[in-house]
């Protein structure tokens, strides 16, 4: 009796974990600069590596916060402060090689000044941590020498994704922003709209999102929020039945070119990534027996992963927010920031829910001249289209903050919030890969073997072919003796057998 194998070469899902990590100290100041008030704080988790080793998934990063704050003089300056963060997860499947894929988020953030003019920092980051595996899983396919050889399979369909092309665009204009004659501090956020195939590649079109707290010549501050479309061709490798496409964010500078002109230059570059989907059919062993032969299976848990696809879209967010009690009316709207997070993601009926909150800091200047900010979490809620077998989020949230107006206590807001979500579905099995002996002693089958005329009662989930194995006849025996019936049987319903 010889075996045969089948390798099938599908990702596998090894790990699936997210884990918290929380982070407590001080943040570093600029040379030179002390803290009088601090007006505004907005952070990303910012990966540098993530290793896989034997047993373990190691994962190193920093939490980079942007500042705005007040100095001793009064003076309003921005800066950027880091703090890292290191994360250690033990799974005995994990081998060196494997790919790993880490989502951050930060769910919480508290950044307090002291009265000695340090940054407390108090976050929670959330890593959203999976580990898949390329490598082929060996299963039985069939067994030579042996004719009455009965292998149970399933149809699988599968869904694979990879990276077929990637490019590096560079965007730039000169956008209006009257009385503009520096720039404290700016950001930028994409949303990627659409990816088609075109000339042979594929076209990926979307919009990059600036915004920038500029001072006039006169120290008033205000905020420039301008919208650059794009369009690029990326050049790809291979074929794909589906692609999408995810951009991120490598370089930005924004800066004034003079209260005279009444611009600022924004500059980016972009790195534009297509996935490309491929589907397959496997066919996988999940159950063997001969009628003849005792032997025992050996069964492997297996968690394939499909990725069924990816989406992008822009939420719109107005609001109002309303003044705390005991602070001074809003004279002029400076300034608004907020970070997205998630409190649920369900998928149901083909549509991705998301609902979650926007802690939103809202900065303006009271009649008195002071600067003063305060921070409000303002709920959302976006839906999204989910492919077919989606079962897993994969999510990145992101938003741009606008004022659209502001007075007394009372101050309106507009936030372009994208929710940017590739999909995930696994299919948890056991495949037969290999067969061990079986002497009479071991199978209980034939210590409790009956002969003659049978009828068996099913239990609940029951087949044919579980039926056919426990007594040890063929399959094709058991539905000569029983036409009626399908492979799926109720509980309680009548099996004739002739054993």
């Amino acid at each position: 009796m010889e075996l045969i194998w089948n390798e099938i070469a599908a990702p596998r899902l090894i790990l699936l974990d997210k884990p918290q990590v929380l982070l407590e100290g001080t943040l570093p100041l600029p040379a030179g600069k002390a803290i009088r008030e601090l007006i505004d704080c907005t952070a990303e988790a910012e990966l540098d590596s993530c290793r896989t080793e034997a047993g373990k998934l190691s994962i190193d990063g920093r939490l980079s916060a942007r500042l705005i704050a007040a100095g001793s003089e009064g003076e309003v300056f921005a800066f950027v402060s880091e703090s890292p963060f290191s994360h250690t997860l033990s799974n005995a499947a994990i081998e060196p090689g494997m790919a790993a894929e880490v989502l951050p988020t930060i769910s919480v953030l508290t950044v307090r000044s002291t009265p000695d003019g340090q940054l407390m920092l108090s976050a929670a980051l959330d890593l959203d941590c999976a580990v898949v595996s390329a490598a082929p899983i060996k299963a039985l396919a069939r067994v030579s020498g042996a004719p009455d050889m009965e292998i149970r399979t399933g149809d699988a369909q599968l869904i694979s994704r990879k990276i077929i092309g990637t490019n590096l665009i560079h965007l730039s204009d000169e956008l209006s922003c009257d009385g503009a004659d520096e720039v404290i501090s700016s950001d930028l956020r994409l949303s990627v709209r659409d990816s088609v195939f075109e000339n042979g590649g594929v076209t990926v079109s979307g919009v990059a999102v600036f915004s920038a707290l500029c001072r006039s010549a006169g120290g008033e501050l205000s905020q420039l929020t301008r919208s650059l479309p794009f369009r690029e061709s990326v050049e790809t490798d291979g074929t794909a039945e589906e692609v999408y496409a995810f951009a991120s964010v490598k370089n930005c500078a924004v800066r004034a070119l003079g209260t005279e002109f009444s611009l600022v230059a924004a500059e980016a570059d972009i790195e534009l990534r297509v996935c490309g989907l491929s589907r397959t059919e496997a066919l996988l062993p999940l159950d063997a027996f001969s009628p003849t032969i005792s032997f025992n299976c050996i069964k492997q848990k297996v968690c394939f992963l499909s990725v069924p696809g990816g989406a992008e879209q822009q939420h719109t967010v107005r609001e109002n927010m309303t003044v705390p009690d005991g602070m001074p009316d809003i004279f002029t709207p400076l300034y608004v920031s907020a970070r997205p997070v998630a409190t649920s993601a369900v998928i149901s009926e083909g549509e991705l829910k998301v609902d979650g909150l926007l802690p939103t800091r809202f900065v303006y200047r009271s009649a008195g001249g002071s600067i003063m900010s305060f921070t409000e979490d303002l709920p959302f809620s976006a839906s999204l289209t989910a492919p077919s077998g989606a079962m897993l989020p994969r999510l990145r949230l992101s938003c741009i903050c606008s004022v659209t107006g502001g007075s007394g206590r009372t101050a309106q807001i507009n936030c372009q919030l994208t929710v940017s979500c590739e999909f995930w579905s696994e299919l948890q099995t056991e495949l037969v890969v290999g067969l061990a002996e079986q002497n009479a002693a071991q199978d209980e089958n034939c210590a409790e073997r009956l002969s003659g005329l049978i009828i068996h009662t099913a239990a609940q989930g029951e087949t044919l072919f579980d039926i056919a194995k426990r007594f040890r006849v063929p399959t094709k025996e058991v539905r000569e003796l029983n036409p009626e019936l399908s492979e799926a049987l109720d509980a309680g319903q009548k099996i004739l057998l002739i054993v």
